[in-house]
């Protein structure tokens, strides 16, 4: 039996050297959400996080200890689709993927403000956190308990920061961004789209890359 390995993820300090970076419509002109319905029927495309939930940097608390919104977002539908519907799907050796889930999820194109602030978790500003890639962003979920504390951290030192931006673990060819409600304007985003991924040319899609990752379809 192998022997897990422990999360060797220190916290953060107090002041922390993070990276605020600016974001504009320039750098990612949309981005994509998947929201599932499955646990929680009232959920909706502008639905965000609040305080529910085990994630890699959420939930997480404001100075007032009550919760951040929270809302993740990816750069291409392929992220969105391995971040949510196929998160936990073994890639090595293949896994299972249950097609007749589809029916619980739904995909939303939308527009970001602008311009927006966001504390950047990418590979070039972790080094002077001394940190790395595997251990804040690559590390299995038990780790969340550890990761959670930089995202906490990062919302509290940087006051301006209205998103924590990283590159997905399960693509890393893709930017993703966990939003900050209360940060945000109201509205905090233009939803430009909405899909179920059940039906139509986005089950099309998501079904083509799980063929493409040698899933079991069941």
């Amino acid at each position: 039996m192998s022997v897990p390995v422990p999360c060797d993820l220190r916290a953060p300090d107090l002041s922390e050297d993070f990276e605020l970076r600016e974001l504009t419509r320039e750098d990612v002109a949309e981005w994509y959400h998947v929201y599932c319905t499955r646990d929680h029927p009232t959920t909706r495309a502008d639905t965000f996080a609040e305080g529910w939930g085990n994630t890699r940097f959420a939930p997480i608390a404001t100075e007032a200890g009550t919760p951040v919104h929270t809302y993740y977002v990816a750069s291409t539908p392929e992220a969105a689709y391995m971040e949510s519907v196929l998160h936990d799907a073994q890639l090595a050796p293949p896994g299972m993927f249950e097609v007749a889930s589809l029916s619980h999820y739904h995909l939303v194109l939308l527009r970001l403000p602008a311009s927006l602030q966001y504390v950047s978790f990418h590979t070039p500003f972790l080094p002077r956190l001394a940190i790395t890639r595997a251990q804040l962003i690559d590390s299995r979920a038990t780790c969340y308990g550890q990761t959670r504390g930089w995202s906490q951290a990062a919302y509290l030192q940087r006051t301006s920061a209205q998103a924590v931006g990283y590159g997905s673990k399960r693509d890393d060819a893709a930017r993703c961004l966990m939003l900050f409600k209360q940060r945000l304007p109201d509205p905090p985003f233009e939803i430009l789209g909405e899909e179920p991924l059940a039906v139509g040319r986005r089950r099309a899609e998501l079904l083509a890359l799980v063929r493409s990752l040698k899933l079991h379809e069941v």
